[in-house]
């Protein structure tokens, strides 16, 4: 009687683990990647974690006080050269993950929390629309080098500058249109620029994915579901941050 009450649905496996600064370097001015050995035991550990799956850091906080936890992507698991890579916008001490970043030396250790995982980041579609903000060039970036070589993809991304541009690799069909926003707590063109784009026609299955301030991600979603009347099983939108809130205080998805 009791072995028919155990539940059939299997968990997911969370993964925990504490790994060790390998090197840092600056992708762009605002945007640094931080390298971390991957020794044996948690190789296999992430051996079912996809790259550009979400992770939760513990970042140090004063002696004796609990870590901060913040939600970053695993922007690259390179298990044949045992590395981990986690990307920081780099926006000076506003934020403890990025002050953190920003001070951390080969040798620092930092805290890791996973799920197991490796289901597609996204949904199969003929066309993807792709905006967001630096806080989302990791995961986008990670998305795009996913793609099957037979999908098209438009990318807005918007960055501080020029020079915070970065090379995007897919083998999809993908164009990327950059914007420029040296203060984005002051406001955004991101969810303008959405709504000017042109879906192209013929297509079977398309899919919307947006990632950025709270603003702009409240902004589209009520355009594609209440404007357009977009399935929602198509749209995805997630706030990595809210304008005038520390670091880490908005994270939501739908």
């Amino acid at each position: 009687m009791e072995h028919s009450l155990i539940s059939q649905v299997k968990e997911t496996k969370k993964i925990h683990s504490v790994f060790t600064v390998k090197n840092k370097q600056y992708l762009t001015p605002h945007l640094i990647r931080v390298i971390f050995d991957i020794d044996d035991s948690q190789a296999e550990l992430l051996s079912h974690v996809r790259s550009g799956s979400n992770n939760k850091i513990f970042v140090p906080a004063e002696k004796g006080s609990t870590p901060l936890i913040r939600t970053y992507t695993n922007r690259k698991i390179d298990l044949e050269n045992r590395e981990l890579s986690i990307d920081f916008v780099a926006h000076g001490d506003n934020g403890p993950a990025s002050a953190w970043a920003l001070k951390a030396n080969p040798g620092d250790v930092l805290e890791i929390g996973m799920k197991e995982s490796t289901k597609p980041l996204i949904p199969d579609a003929d066309f993807y629309l792709m905006a967001g903000d630096a806080t989302a060039l990791p995961v986008i970036c990670a998305i795009a080098e996913q793609f099957p070589s037979y999908v098209r993809a438009k990318i807005i991304l918007e960055v501080a500058g020029k020079e915070d541009e970065l090379m995007l690799c897919s083998a999809a069909d993908i164009s990327v249109e950059w914007l420029y926003n040296l203060h984005p707590e002051q406001g955004s063109m991101l969810a303008e620029v959405v709504k000017s784009v042109q879906f192209p026609s013929g297509v079977l299955k398309e899919y919307v994915y947006i990632a950025a301030e709270y603003t702009t991600v409240h902004e589209l979603r009520t355009y594609f579901k209440t404007n357009l009347k977009w399935d929602t099983q198509a749209l995805y939108t997630c706030s990595y941050w809210r304008a005038g809130q520390p670091e880490g205080k908005t994270s939501e998805s739908t």
